[in-house]
C-alpha cells in the first residue's frame, strides 16, 4: 500500500469516526434543562449566528430592525420580557444591542461574524443596506447601499478577502470591500431577485447565489465571465423558489432548501441533477406562500460535523438530516411559531435556533441524563431499521 492510499484510509476514518460522534450527540438534543436565553426581541429572530473564542458570542438579528448580543457563557443575568428563567435555571441576557433607533430602520435579515477579527460584524436588512459594525462598541464602522431591500450576506469564511456578499430584491448580486467601503462588483444573479448567497470554504473566490426565480449559480468571482453553471442545469434547482443554502466543508458540495418543501444536495463535479434529496423535511405549512419563512423569505441552516443538517421546516420544527447516511433524524420542536435561522457552536456542541415567536432557543445533550421517554421513541424511530443505532455500532466495533 502506497503512502497516499495510507492517509485516505485514514482520512476517511476520521471521517467516519466524527461523524459517528455528531450523529450521536445530535440524537441526544434536547431543549436546554440549565439555562434559557432571554427574550430580547419584540419580532421574529431572522438570523443568528455564533463566533469569537469558543464560540462565546452569538449575534441575533431580528424584525423588530435590533441586533443583540449574547454571552453564551455568562452566569446569568439580563432583562427577560417573560420574566426570570425560573428554579435552577440560568438566564442568559443580552449583553448589549443595537436598538433600531441607533442602527437599521426596517428588518434586519442577516447578520455574521467576520472570520479573521473576531471584532467585527456585518448585518443586512431590509432598509437596504449592508453595514459593519465593531462588536466592542456595537458602533458602526461603515456601510454600503444596496439600492434594494437586503435579504441575505455573507463573508467568505477562508478571511482570504474583504469581500461581502448581499443578496437582494434586485437581479444582481453585490460585492462589497470592507477595505475600501465600496461596492466592488455586481454578478447578473436572479432576475427575479435574491434570497441567499453562501461561499465556499475552500476556494476563496467561489460562490453560490439563490434566488425567487428557483435557481441556484454558481460564481468564481475573480473571472471576466463569473458565472460557473446552475445547479439543476437547464431548469430551476426548486419549484417555487429557494430559500437558504450553503457549502459543506470541503468545498466539493451545496445543500439548497426551496419553496416546495425539498432540501436538495449537490456534487459541483456534476451539478446537472442532485445527489440527494430528502422530500418533505421542510414543512408544507407555507405552501400557499411562493416563499416560505416570512418576513424574509429565506431560512438559514446549519451543519454539525460536517454532515449532519439542520433546516428550519416553516413550521415550528427544525428538521434534522444525517447527510452521510442518507436519512431523516427526528425533528427538533420546541418553537411556538415558525423556525427561521440556526447556528451551531462547535465547541460545546450546541444548536441556536432563531423563530418568529422572537425566542432564541439552546439545544444541548444532557452530559449525564438519558431523554425523556418521548424524546427516546422519537430518535429511535427516526434510526433505520436496517442499519444499527449509534450506541450499537459502538458496541460491535
Amino acid at each position: 500500500m502506497d503512502q497516499a492510499a495510507a492517509v485516505d484510509i485514514v482520512r476517511a476514518r476520521a471521517r467516519g469516526a466524527r461523524h459517528s460522534l455528531a450523529a450521536r450527540v445530535v440524537g441526544a438534543l434536547a431543549l436546554a434543562e440549565d439555562r434559557r436565553l432571554a427574550r430580547a426581541h419584540t419580532g421574529a429572530v431572522c438570523s443568528v449566528a455564533v463566533g469569537g473564542a469558543q464560540g462565546r458570542w452569538l449575534l441575533s438579528a431580528g424584525a423588530d430592525a435590533s441586533v443583540q448580543l449574547f454571552d453564551l457563557d455568562s452566569s446569568g443575568g439580563g432583562g427577560d420580557r417573560d420574566g426570570d428563567g425560573g428554579a435552577g435555571v440560568r438566564l442568559v441576557g443580552a449583553a448589549r444591542s443595537v436598538p433600531a433607533r441607533g442602527g437599521h430602520a426596517r428588518i434586519v435579515s442577516s447578520v455574521a461574524w467576520y472570520p479573521v477579527d473576531g471584532g467585527l460584524f456585518t448585518t443586512g436588512a431590509l432598509d437596504g443596506t449592508v453595514r459593519v459594525w465593531d462588536a466592542a462598541t456595537l458602533e458602526e464602522a461603515c456601510r454600503f447601499d444596496a439600492g434594494a431591500r437586503v435579504r441575505d450576506q455573507a463573508l467568505s469564511p477562508t478571511g482570504a478577502h474583504a469581500l461581502v456578499a448581499a443578496a437582494a430584491e434586485s437581479p444582481y448580486v453585490r460585492l462589497g470591500d470592507l477595505r475600501t467601503g465600496a461596492f466592488a462588483q455586481s454578478l447578473p444573479a436572479q432576475q427575479a431577485g435574491g434570497t441567499a448567497v453562501a461561499w465556499s470554504p475552500r476556494d476563496p473566490y467561489a460562490l453560490a447565489s439563490a434566488g425567487v426565480d428557483g435557481s441556484v449559480r454558481l460564481w468564481d468571482v475573480r473571472r471576466a465571465a463569473p458565472h460557473l453553471a446552475d445547479l439543476g442545469g437547464a431548469g430551476p434547482a426548486h419549484a417555487g423558489g429557494a430559500c437558504g443554502l450553503l457549502f459543506a466543508p470541503g468545498g466539493q458540495r451545496v445543500v439548497s432548501v426551496g419553496a416546495d418543501h425539498v432540501i436538495r444536495v449537490w456534487d459541483l463535479a456534476a451539478p446537472q441533477s442532485p445527489t440527494a434529496e430528502f422530500p418533505g423535511a421542510a414543512s408544507t405549512a407555507a405552501a400557499g406562500n411562493r416563499l416560505a419563512y416570512a418576513p424574509v423569505g429565506k431560512c438559514e441552516l446549519a451543519l454539525a460535523g460536517g454532515d449532519i443538517l439542520f433546516c428550519p421546516r416553516g413550521d415550528a420544527a427544525v428538521a434534522v438530516v444525517d447527510l452521510a447516511g442518507g436519512r431523516q433524524l427526528a425533528p427538533l420542536d420546541g418553537h411556538l411559531a415558525p423556525a427561521l435561522c440556526a447556528a451551531w457552536r462547535p465547541a460545546r456542541q450546541e444548536l441556536y435556533t432563531g423563530g418568529a415567536d422572537s425566542n432564541v432557543i439552546a439545544w444541548c445533550a444532557p452530559p449525564h441524563a438519558a431523554p425523556s421517554a418521548g424524546q427516546a421513541r422519537l430518535r429511535a424511530d427516526a434510526w433505520s431499521d436496517s442499519e444499527p443505532e449509534p450506541e450499537q455500532q459502538q458496541q460491535q466495533q
